[in-house]
């Protein structure tokens, strides 16, 4: 789709996160002295198709009539739907610096799309006190939402905290029917998982390591010709403009500077690199320390845009 092929797991990650908040529940018998006499893992698996997979495993010849073993746990991912509240600046990007077999990349990727991932959790218990058992090893976590931390992109170096929130839980006990069908009480818990859809990732991805900029001085007398662009500062606005004025009356102007009095005047350069050098290795939005230098030229010289040279 729109040409481009990936697939980051993202949404199978969230199913697997999931699930796996609620491995290791418990289930507890005590006596009449609050003795523990036995203790039974909760299992839990996805999909209702697994109390078919139940059978298939404790009988493969299918040759004895096993009904599915309670308590147990269940869960499905049953929609998803765009978050507009979350919504981050399409244009905006991700970036990731890595080093493989000594070559220097950076990987970039355009924000996320944020989505709601709806979840049902299921518990099957024969009696109503397995039932409570399991809710309130539960619902004490989630006030109402629960935080997790997740690797969701190891490509870039995401590590996120995906708030999981939960939005009710209903009973619904079949005790109607003959005495000899068997009783199940099922909890139903409703969870909303609040993650990110991501974008594919382009590598080889260049940064500015270096700038030079070069000021141009100006005669006094005003330029027939061309486009005199000259260096404002930030305190200007529409109506009125600052600018670099030298004691001699004149202005300063920038490289792209159409008319005669730009050339063969360069009077100063300043260049910007990070300490380290030119190669040294940034990502865009890192602090770093950085050697400025300050050339000047007297008399002015020519700037070769083609060259990048000054002469």
């Amino acid at each position: 789709m729109l040409g481009q092929t990936f697939y980051h797991q993202t949404i199978r990650k969230y199913v697997a996160l999931f699930g796996t908040l609620f491995n290791d529940i418990n289930i507890e018998k005590k006596n009449s002295s609050g003795v523990v006499v036995s203790r039974q893992k909760v299992p839990i698996a996805y999909g209702p198709k697994q109390k078919f997979l139940s059978r298939i495993n404790q009988d493969p010849s299918l040759t004895r009539q096993v009904a599915i073993q309670l308590p147990r746990l269940a869960f499905e991912m049953t929609g998803m739907n765009y978050d507009p509240v979350r919504k981050l600046n399409s244009v905006g990007a991700l970036t990731h610096k890595e080093t493989i077999n000594g070559n220097r990349n950076i990987k970039k990727m355009f924000n996320p799309s944020p989505y709601l991932f709806d979840f049902s959790l299921y518990a099957f218990v024969e009696n109503a006190e397995d039932g409570t058992q399991i809710l309130e090893q539960i619902l004490p976590f989630f006030t109402p939402e629960f935080n997790v931390s997740v690797n969701i992109l190891t490509d870039m170096g995401i590590k996120l905290d995906i708030p999981i929130v939960i939005a009710g839980a209903t009973s619904e006990d079949s005790y109607e029917g003959e005495f000899s069908s068997r009783r199940t009480i099922i909890w139903t818990m409703n969870f909303t998982l609040k993650g990110f859809i991501y974008p594919d990732i382009k590598s080889s991805q260049s940064i500015i390591k270096s700038i030079e900029i070069a000021f141009k001085e100006t005669v006094s007398d005003t330029p027939s010709t061309g486009t005199f662009e000259r260096i404002s500062l930030e305190s200007s606005t529409n109506f009125s403009e600052d600018f670099f004025l030298l004691e001699t009356g004149d202005n300063m102007i920038t490289e792209s500077s159409e008319t005669k009095l730009g050339l063969d005047n360069v009077i100063s350069k300043i260049t910007v690199i990070p300490e380290g050098g030119a190669n040294t290795y940034i990502t865009p939005g890192d602090d770093f320390d950085a050697n400025t230098t300050v050339t000047v030229f007297s008399p002015p010289v020519d700037y070769d845009p083609a060259t990048g040279t000054f002469g």
